[in-house]
């Protein structure tokens, strides 16, 4: 890689560095301001209109290469200039000689690859490497020149004709455009002045001032390189046919070429894009001219035509005749590939992809290998197919399917042998076919079927659970359980039992077609219009007057409008019989949903001790659950109670200390004389004074609760106590 500090002069590197770029008594014009611009416009004739009256011609170009200047690449290599830049002496006293001779000797400060004046034009330094005549960043890019000073119009003019001819020769020479950086500091023609403005390091203003010195203008001196630049000898098109076969080329050498909008020199030719922005790319040859100089060849990609390439600079990698005979059997294994009518990747030539043709023996009846990559041109029957890359087909002769669709109605399976079967991404056998999971893995499950799949070696099945598509079964490994045409119709009446059950759009528990809960039909006369029994468990299908509800388990439904349930809570709490005729006690809440039983008549336990384990409220009363002599007895009606004992409201606390009066005395878990809650006696507590921390007064009896310190020992009575 070039070292940049190239561009720098070497005197400038070294510290030596002087300033002079001409010979002696240099004094760069200054830029006039418009007035007298205008005045000398006024005072000397048009110089383009003077030079073409007088029919000057330019002279020949001539050189005295200066061997010792150093010799560097532009930034962009060996013979790859950007544009010029146009100096001017700014010695009125010198000759072009005296310029030559003077920066021969002092090269190390600049120089510059040529000189022109009125008859002569002497190129000092190659053109093919970069100078040090206008700052670092103008030395990496442009060929650079001096127009040296004259004392007379007509000598001004001539040396214009030379200046003008010389700057539309490079420019040609190097195939670049006209294109002026005087205003937006982009383009291929530069003055001193805009290399100031825009780049940087100089800060000369040349050719500005002495072109207006003479009434001359920038601008004028852009008209005549344009019109020298287009007068140049042309080259001439010879032949310009269509190929006749397709053809396509890809890049083979980029550096130096450029893309044409028509064969380079000829008549209304323009740069298009240096070649290299089409390195990689398939290049569809349409026509080829051959001209004066060469054969060039335009081209389009992707059916965009793009331009004209010089023939050198392309590889033509395929025409049919390189194709060859073949007949091979193949069989699709990437459906998405592409088909084209030529074997390149070339979207103005595609025909669509393979998934039509996954799973059917095709034949392969051409073949070629473009760029490293085998192509077939294949066949379905007597169908043309198109050509692909082979990659994309296999020798392997997959299952055909031979239908594939959806299912006609609502199916649902459960895994009937899972031993042996698995679950595919798609029926095993055919293309793509991978193993998702055992199909042990669903057993218990409820597996909708989506759709039916016939191939050549069975029936397969895609399923879901959950609504989540899981893949493909063989038919024979499940066992279908439900379709729709399985329901019987039913007229039945029917009340909710179980609100929290879930309803579903089908009679099978699956999240995907759940459809919310019984709550808001509680106490609502129910139809059941359809029924069926699957696995064991039947399932009605309900109505709520002409509003189709869903399927719900039968257990969630009862025939009788059952009490709801509000609460059902332990509680702590004592009582005896009230009132007993036509009163029982019940195995579960009266009225309410499920199997229900008389235990007992009420009266059998009247006026003993009842203990109230439960209390549950239901839209229809209150309930207790009681027991008797710790045995749990079942419901009985709360108004059937009278309570004696309740902790939350029969009891108060204290502080009190107390000593054993009674060493026989019981202890209980609550005031109350209950031997299944009998903790104990007083004697061990004899002497020890106690602390009674709470008070009840149960059917005119007074009790305590004691503690020894920290411990609570139990309920005694008063009377055990002093």
């Amino acid at each position: 890689m070039q070292d940049d500090s190239i561009y720098v002069p070497k005197a400038e590197r070294e510290g030596t560095f002087t300033g002079d770029l001409h010979a002696e008594d240099d004094n760069e014009a200054p830029i006039p301001d418009r007035s007298r611009l205008l005045n000398a416009k006024a005072a000397y004739p048009n110089v383009n209109n003077y030079i073409k009256s007088n029919n000057f011609k330019t002279s020949a170009l001539s050189s005295q290469i200066q061997t010792q200047f150093t010799k560097f690449n532009y930034r962009n290599g060996y013979g790859k200039p950007e544009g010029v830049v146009l100096h001017e002496t700014a010695n009125p006293n010198s000759t072009i000689q005296n310029e030559i001779d003077y920066m021969s000797r002092n090269w190390e400060n600049a120089f510059v690859h040529s000189f022109v004046d009125k008859g002569n034009i002497i190129q000092i330094h190659p053109t093919d490497y970069g100078v040090w005549g206008a700052g670092r960043f103008a030395n990496a890019r442009f060929v650079q020149y001096e127009l040296v000073e004259h004392s007379t119009f007509d000598e001004f003019a001539r040396s214009i004709n030379n200046y003008a001819y010389y700057t539309a020769y490079i420019l040609d020479k190097y195939k670049l455009p006209i294109d002026s950086a005087e205003t937006d500091g982009v383009g291929t023609v530069w003055t001193h002045n805009a290399v100031s403005k825009y780049l940087g390091g100089t800060t000369h203003t040349d050719p500005i001032g002495y072109f207006n010195k003479w009434g001359y203008s920038y601008n004028e001196f852009l008209t005549l390189v344009t019109e020298k630049y287009n007068a140049m000898s042309k080259d001439t098109i010879l032949s310009n046919v269509a190929f006749t076969t397709t053809t396509y080329a890809n890049v083979k050498t980029a550096s130096g070429n450029t893309v044409w909008s028509a064969p380079f020199n000829t008549s209304g030719s323009k740069e298009v894009n240096p070649l290299s922005s089409y390195t990689g790319k398939n290049m569809k040859l349409l026509r080829t001219a051959k001209t004066q100089s060469g054969t060039w060849y335009q081209f389009a990609i992707d059916g965009k035509t793009i331009g004209w390439v010089e023939d050198k600079a392309v590889n033509i990698f395929y025409t049919p005749s390189m194709e060859s005979t073949a007949n091979l059997t193949r069989y699709v294994i990437v459906p998405t590939e592409s088909t084209y009518y030529f074997p390149v990747i070339d979207s103005s030539v595609r025909k669509g992809n393979l998934s039509a043709y996954t799973n059917k023996p095709l034949t392969v009846h051409k073949q070629i290998t473009l760029n490293g990559t085998l192509w077939y041109r294949v066949l379905n029957g007597s169908e043309a197919v198109g050509w692909v890359r082979a990659s994309s087909l296999t020798t392997t002769a997959y299952d055909q399917i031979q239908y594939d669709k959806a299912m006609a109605a609502t199916t649902y399976a459960n895994v009937k042998t899972a031993t042996g079967n698995n679950v595919w991404t798609v029926p095993n056998g055919t293309l793509g076919a991978k193993v998702v999971n055992p199909l042990s893995s669903y057993t218990g499950k409820n597996l909708k079927l989506l759709r039916e799949m016939k191939t050549t070696k069975g029936i397969w099945y895609q399923f879901a659970i959950d609504g989540r598509t899981i893949g493909w079964v063989d038919s024979k490994a499940v066992n279908i359980f439900y379709t729709p045409s399985m329901e019987s119709t039913a007229n039945l009446p029917r009340y909710v039992a179980l609100p929290k059950d879930s309803i579903y759009y089908f009679p099978v528990a699956d999240t995907s077609t759940r459809r919310g809960d019984l709550t808001k039909y509680l106490n609502i006369k129910l139809t059941v219009h359809k029924q069926i029994t699957l696995n064991g468990t039947l399932w009605y299908r309900l109505m709520n007057g002409s509003e189709s509800i869903g399927w719900v388990r039968a257990v969630a439904v009862t025939p009788t409008n059952y009490d709801q349930p509000v609460y059902n809570k332990t509680v702590t709490a004592y009582g005896r019989t009230k009132t007993t005729a036509n009163q029982y006690i019940w195995s579960i809440v009266p009225n309410t949903y499920g199997i229900n039983t008389k235990v007992a008549p009420l009266s059998n336990y009247s006026g003993k001790k009842l203990r109230i384990l439960r209390e549950a409220k239901t839209t229809g009363g209150l309930y207790y659950q009681i027991s008797s002599n710790g045995t749990v007895l079942g419901w009985v009606n709360a108004s059937s109670l009278t309570k004696f004992y309740d902790n939350l409201i029969a009891e108060k606390t204290v502080n009190l200390t107390k000593k054993v009066a009674n060493t026989s005395g019981v202890l209980y878990s609550f005031p109350v004389d209950d031997p299944p809650i009998k903790l104990g006696t007083l004697s061990k507590f004899a002497n020890v004074t106690l602390t009674a921390d709470r008070q009840a007064n149960i059917e005119g009896k007074v009790w305590y609760r004691l503690k020894n310190g920290n411990t609570v020992i139990g309920w005694t009575l008063l009377a055990n106590l002093k």
